[in-house]
């Protein structure tokens, strides 16, 4: 399950929820408050380029090919 950052809007707490993806609802405040949004932020990891392959890894020998 991912985690999800959120903030609320009366008093401004930044929180952290970890949430399945058909969780609907936002959480409440810690604080007890209902007005809160999700923050959207970078992502861990970008992948760039067309895709992996198992001959980018690693290098082919030459006694491993047959010509």
């Amino acid at each position: 399950m991912p985690i999800y950052e959120f903030q609320c809007d009366i008093c401004g707490t930044h929180f952290e929820r970890r949430q399945a993806f058909g969780d609907a609802s936002t959480p409440d405040c810690p604080n007890g408050h209902q007005g809160v949004h999700r923050i959207f932020s970078a992502p861990g990891i970008v992948f760039k380029g067309a895709g992996w392959y198992v001959t980018d890894s690693r290098k082919s020998s030459p006694a491993a090919r047959s010509d």
